[in-house]
């Protein structure tokens, strides 16, 4: 065992998690063995994480900047008073040649990328018995933006859901009619504001000051259920910085780059000059105190290797004084931390800087004009996928991963009047295709493992949707700050190819549009029910969800037919 990845919280020094945290020292290393025959390695991963391993992963996708879901899910069919109509007159259908328009999908557009959701399935497969729901009892079809192509292809396949509708509620029974007159403490504070939403999604709990999120408050109840093991990793993981979601009481989230650890400088790459076998475990898998090029000793017998077992022998030591021993431990949580992940991602590595996975995210971008293995995007993903299949080396049952895309604030801009071409490498239309594109990199990767795609879930989240209406009339035009928005879950548990919660009326200034504003949507669905169900995919007992969403009973239970969120197979 090694004692400086110990899994009991030790309040009375610092510890390894609390230390990454508040230092912001997790930018480690990587000590991947270079290996020519990674497909193998990644059979070894499915058979560690075989039938009964219950290792599950969750993924928090947030889409940072008030994503345009509006845009995102699109009513396809119907004239005016159905969804589509309302549609087109309230945020107006651009003119390409120039001109007065707005910021719909014309259904040319929708047409030529070929991303109607369902185009075969009657509208009577739209009810909630199976699974649909109506989007106004005119028996509308949707369809996904014509950027989003792969995220229809995965729609189709059965393995991701639709959402509609949820945001940040304190109460239920929120109506434009009331919105005005409720008082304050009834309402989200700060609504329309980035900073506090996204805070608010991220806690759950709108309503009290800020202490964890529903990520680290779900680490804390599962980790010493699920992650018993006292070397491994910290169950939350953050491929894109410090985050409210993931933060926790007690457990608080292991923070990386997309593009991995970064070693100590000196000793190869990584420890290669100065390591016999650098695969080995520092403090664990080899013995600092034996002298280099000696029988056991893992340093090679030159200035290097000399140079690196003083190094650690300096690290292994003692310190009476507390100051000393917490700022020794920082370097050697360091190394032993970049060591463990390092032998993870070496399970992907495949040498030369390449991965076993490259192949999936340029695939998924061919013909984009996006290069999939320098998006930082589609790195984080790709990095979450590595960490999922090197998992057996993280010695993780659960794991909680966050990644972040942001610069969806499109207040201008958010359809430009140009051509299709030039149009779609821009603002929101790139940001949908980098989304989709990286997503179904993902995908195809956690696929590429027989059977690990059921133990996976990824969600989205972002600060809120945008205003129905378009703050201008021509090519200048963009959206503004709204509330309810669409999400996405995708996984081998869900019940896939189907629309979940309450399509929103479209109705702007009536309906369910806050009162004088220009179709911001009241949530049908809160944050509370939405991340419940997948909470309790995850291993959340229904005795432990007041734990974690202390909000929740105030709302229709989000397992009951009423709430219309059964969009989890528990069996699966």
């Amino acid at each position: 065992m090694n004692p400086f990845l110990r899994k009991t919280p030790d309040r009375s020094q610092p510890n390894r998690r609390d230390f990454m945290l508040q230092s912001g020292a997790a930018s480690l290393g990587v000590t991947s063995v270079v290996n020519s025959i990674a497909q193998l390695k990644l059979v070894g991963a499915a058979a560690a994480q075989g039938a009964g391993s219950d290792y599950k992963a969750l993924i928090c996708i947030f889409l940072n900047g008030g994503t345009d879901t509006n845009n995102i899910l699109i009513p396809v069919s119907g004239g005016a008073g159905t969804a589509r109509g309302h549609y087109e007159s309230g945020r107006g259908i651009p003119t390409y040649a120039g001109g007065t328009g707005g910021i719909a999908i014309p259904l040319a557009d929708i047409t030529a990328a070929g991303t109607q959701l369902n185009p075969d399935n009657p509208p009577s497969e739209y009810e909630h018995a199976s699974g649909y729901i109506p989007a106004d009892g005119n028996g509308n079809r949707f369809a996904v933006h014509p950027g989003a192509t792969h995220l229809k292809s995965i729609f189709d396949a059965g393995h991701l859901a639709f959402i509609c509708n949820v945001g940040t509620l304190t109460q239920p029974n929120v109506t434009r009619a009331n919105f005005n007159s409720l008082p304050a403490s009834q309402k989200p504070p700060q609504l329309f504001s980035h900073s506090d939403q996204q805070v608010q999604w991220q806690s759950s709990v709108p309503d009290r000051p800020f202490t964890s999120g529903w990520g680290g408050r779900i680490a804390d109840i599962l980790d010493g259920v699920h992650n018993i093991d006292p070397e491994s990793l910290s169950m939350s993981v953050s491929v894109n910085g410090i985050n409210s979601f993931q933060k926790g009481i007690q457990q608080q989230p292991y923070v990386m780059g997309s593009t991995g650890v970064s070693s100590y400088s000196g000793f190869g790459s990584p420890y290669n000059s100065g390591l016999t076998n650098p695969a080995l475990q520092p403090f664990s898998g080899y013995n600092p105190a034996l002298t280099p090029g000696s029988t056991n000793s893992n340093y090679q017998n030159n200035n290097t290797g000399w140079r690196l077992a003083a190094f650690e022998q300096m690290m292994a030591m003692s310190h009476g004084n507390l100051f000393d021993q917490g700022y020794v431990n920082v370097a050697k949580n360091a190394r032993v931390t970049e060591g463990l992940v390092g032998s993870a991602l070496a399970v992907t590595d495949t040498g030369g800087g390449n991965t076993a996975l490259d192949t999936f995210f340029t695939n998924a971008f061919n013909g984009t004009g996006i290069n999939g293995l320098t998006e930082d995007f589609a790195r984080q993903m790709k990095m979450v996928a590595r960490l999922i299949i090197g998992n057996s080396v993280l010695k993780n049952k659960r794991q909680v991963f966050f990644v972040q895309l942001g610069g969806w604030d499109t207040h201008t801009s958010q359809i430009p009047t140009l051509n299709d071409v030039a149009r779609t490498d821009q603002s929101y239309y790139r940001l949908v295709r980098l989304l989709s594109c990286s997503i179904k990199g993902f995908y195809d990767s956690v696929n590429s493992v027989p059977g690990l795609w059921n133990d996976v879930m990824a969600f989205t989240a972002s600060d809120f949707t945008r205003t129905f209406t378009p703050n201008k009339t021509d090519a200048t035009g963009g959206s503004d700050h709204g509330w309810g928005g669409h999400m996405m879950v995708m996984g081998g548990a869900v019940k896939g190819k189907r629309i979940f919660g309450t399509f929103p009326n479209l109705t702007v200034n009536g309906g369910i549009d806050v009162q004088g504003n220009r179709g911001r949507w009241i949530p049908s669905t809160s944050v509370d029910q939405y991340a419940a169900v997948i909470a309790k995919w995850f291993g959340v007992s229904p005795g432990q969800m007041s734990a974690v969403f202390p909000n929740l009973a105030r709302f229709t239970d989000p397992f009951s037919p009423a709430a219309k969120l059964d969009f989890v197979d528990y069996t699966a």
